[in-house]
């Protein structure tokens, strides 16, 4: 999770919650208590809702641009960043999205599966591309309407500071102010993302973004996923067969006849960085259906997970028709067009929606590519266990759901 995740919507800082889950939270369902990655918890705080503080390091205290003191500070193990914040605004403690994503006058309510709060007064998220990337696709991104871009220098850090409005085409309504500071973060971006929905206004969050992006420094990174996610033996991500390259693309067989791992009703999440999806399969096997999705390298980061309808299309936020009751979620960091080149070259152009047979898959479907975010959607007929691998030489993300409950 929301990988992240995560890239879903970076242009608005935008990131699905427990994807979490995977956005890990992606978007994700999942909540687990990750209030270890601070380093405080006030006793009466809420679920998720309040921040950490601690006292500045020697000679930090004096007065900021923003007319804030950065006195408080927070951890994200799960993206690998420490920042400071100003004392009054809250921060998520990381029981459904990671830590130290979400910043408010109030305490952020993070609901599981769902973007991000909108109008929380900053989001943090991270991008997998470099700066010099994210610079080259700024004015690419159908949701933001770019006005003004500043390259700067903050605390050693190249950083881009973007001003734009929102075009209605992501969740944001048309002609809402947004502004983005990207923060270059080794080979990694940061983003701090504000507009002018709430309180405080959006120059004030502009100049606290400015002084907390001075603060940004990196932390030991965790593989354990984003909170409440099952990642605790890893099997999900074994290569179990032998004869793995040896694929049937009409019956999505990946070499194997039983499913995969131990099925069970939970998330789960692995990978790592972005990947260019190459083929889709769905296929019956005795006893379960496969799902796969083939990338041209590595296996991109991913989540899968059970999630309740409808099914919300992205971008264009329309609710996506889909055979069967229940949903079962695969969002990645994948993408079905190549922008690495001066001209994007699109790697998958096959179906996006697959029919199953029921039982309990009745339809597979595409429900968004869009910002480095990509997500599948399995329709089933009821409720199914389910096991996920990540397979190597080709890349693949397999998707085994039984055909009766346990």
């Amino acid at each position: 999770m929301r990988i992240r995740l995560t890239a879903l919507l970076a242009g608005l800082g935008l990131i699905v919650a427990a994807c979490g889950g995977p956005a890990g939270e992606p978007a994700g369902s999942p909540t687990g208590d990750d209030q270890s990655a601070m380093d405080a918890q006030p006793d009466d705080a809420a679920d998720d809702a309040s921040g950490t503080a601690e006292a500045q390091p020697e000679g930090s205290d004096d007065e900021l641009p923003s007319g804030s003191e950065l006195d408080a500070r927070c951890e994200n193990p799960h993206d690998g960043y420490r920042i400071a914040h100003p004392a009054d605004w809250h921060t998520n403690t990381g029981e459904v999205s990671a830590p130290c994503r979400v910043f408010d006058l109030e305490p952020p309510q993070v609901e599981p599966r769902t973007v991000l709060p909108l109008a929380s007064a900053l989001l943090v998220t991270i991008d997998d591309r470099d700066l010099a990337e994210v610079r080259d696709g700024l004015y690419d991104d159908p949701a933001t309407d770019v006005h003004d871009v500043v390259e700067t220098e903050i605390a050693g850090r190249d950083v881009l500071r973007v001003d734009g409005t929102a075009t209605g085409e992501a969740y944001l309504d048309q002609g809402v102010e947004v502004h983005r500071s990207y923060v270059s973060f080794d080979d990694r971006t940061v983003t701090l993302s504000a507009n002018d929905l709430g309180d405080p206004d959006l120059e004030t969050r502009r100049a606290v973004i400015a002084d907390m992006a001075a603060t940004l420094e990196p932390v030991e990174r965790t593989d354990a996923g984003d909170p409440g996610q099952d990642t605790s033996a890893g099997d999900d991500q074994q290569d179990t067969s032998a004869g793995d390259d040896q694929q049937d693309a009409t019956t999505g067989d990946d070499g194997q006849d039983a499913p995969i791992d131990e099925p069970a009703r939970q998330t789960r999440s692995g990978g790592d960085g972005r990947g260019d999806l190459v083929d889709v399969r769905l296929g019956r096997h005795d006893g379960f259906t496969r799902f796969v999705l083939e990338f041209e390298e590595s296996v991109p980061a991913y989540e899968v997970a059970p999630t309740d309808g409808p099914v919300t299309a992205f971008p264009s936020g329309e609710d996506l028709d889909l055979a069967g009751e229940h949903v079962l979620e695969i969002v990645t960091s994948g993408t079905r067009v190549d922008l690495t080149e001066d001209e994007a070259v699109e790697t998958y152009d096959g179906p996006l929606r697959l029919e199953g047979d029921g039982d309990p898959v009745a339809e597979a479907a595409m429900a968004g590519d869009h910002h480095g975010e990509m997500t599948w959607v399995l329709g089933l007929d009821h409720p199914a266990d389910f096991a996920v691998a990540a397979l190597e030489d080709p890349g693949r993300i397999v998707v085994d759901v039984v055909a009766e409950r346990s």
